[in-house]
């Protein structure tokens, strides 16, 4: 009996010394393999390479590499239904845009993706700001000047936009509204057309962003009016924000931000939201994104979810204004 005892005992210290790697294992620290990192637009793009640098950034603080990936394709949905379906574990992330995350849902029938529901905020990274610009040939230098003259000229002024339902299309119509005036909404194939077209003088009016006629507005080719924004762009604090002319504008967001699939363990989610702000922190960093004339965000998973939701229920109401219906 005691010898059985004894083979028992033996065989139980076994099985724990055998559990006990296991255990071990079970409790590596997170990361302990590489992160997938999904992109839902080509190589090439400002994003595209203010993300990668991000992911390095990241990498190197975590002690395991982000991997790349690009998934375009349907103005973003491709990899975003991607994205939707990779595992809650933490080694998938999305790096996604306002566009590709909550304006599709506006313009698209049945998304295999539900923005809110499909993806847990984790930080954003930078905001675009846009600014409500006019061509040389428009005599008006501020807002009000605009908003005067367009009331003057009812309906003879035009405004561009790079197509139906689009960020500048949407916020068109809300400065229209918020305005009190009328003009004829022009869709071109993209924003570079629409730039020279500015440019020539062909074209009134639009809302863009002003990195890329940044020479152009400094030369005196175009007039940057407003910020469509509720404060001042830290870039161009000598440009007033929409809001000071119309305080009850509400612009959404034209923000880039890392989210990953529902699910994913909130631990993990405050630990990638902690050093994605840390990266966004480092001095060479911000200047690379300001260099694109992004505005820095890194704010708090929290934080981020509760923009998501103000910019969903702002981005229902210009889509209604605007009378898009999804296609």
């Amino acid at each position: 009996m005691r010898h059985a005892k004894q083979l028992i005992a033996g065989a139980l210290a076994a099985l724990l010394g055998m559990a006990c790697p296991l255990q071990a294992g079970a409790q590596q620290p997170y990361p302990n393999k590489p992160i997938h990192v999904v992109f839902p637009y080509p190589t090439g793009s400002p994003i595209d390479a203010i993300g990668r640098l991000i992911a390095d950034r990241a990498g190197k603080l975590l002690g395991q590499p982000l991997v790349f990936e690009n998934r375009g394709g349907a103005n973003g949905i491709v990899g975003t239904s991607y994205a939707a379906r990779m595992a809650p574990d933490g080694y998938n992330i999305h790096l996604t845009t306002t566009s590709a995350l909550l304006l599709n849902s506006y313009l698209r029938k049945d998304l295999p993706y539900e923005p809110l529901k499909s993806f847990t905020p984790i930080t954003a990274v930078a905001d675009l700001p846009v600014a409500l610009m006019v061509s040389a040939k428009v005599p008006a230098n501020t807002t009000r000047e605009f908003v005067d003259y367009l009331k003057r000229n009812p309906g003879k002024l035009n405004f561009g936009n790079v197509g139906n339902g689009s960020f500048n299309h949407l916020l068109g119509e809300q400065f229209k509204a918020a305005a009190g005036v009328d003009m004829l909404q022009v869709p071109y194939q993209g924003a570079g057309q629409l730039s020279m077209e500015l440019l020539g003088g062909r074209l009134d009016a639009t809302i863009l962003s002003v990195g890329s006629l940044l020479g152009q507005w400094k030369a005196g080719q175009i007039k940057v009016l407003a910020f469509m924004t509720p404060k001042r762009h830290p870039l161009h604090p000598d440009v007033p924000a929409i809001t000071e002319d119309f305080p009850d504008f509400r612009p959404f967001g034209n923000w880039m931000g890392f989210v990953a699939p529902a699910g994913t363990p909130a631990p993990i989610v405050a630990k990638l939201a902690d050093t994605f702000r840390v990266v966004l922190q480092q001095s060479d960093v911000r200047a690379k994104i300001e260099e694109q004339h992004w505005s820095v965000i890194g704010n708090s998973p929290e934080t981020f979810a509760a923009s998501l939701r103000n910019d969903t229920a702002i981005l229902r109401a210009a889509v209604d204004m605007a009378g898009v219906k999804p296609e």
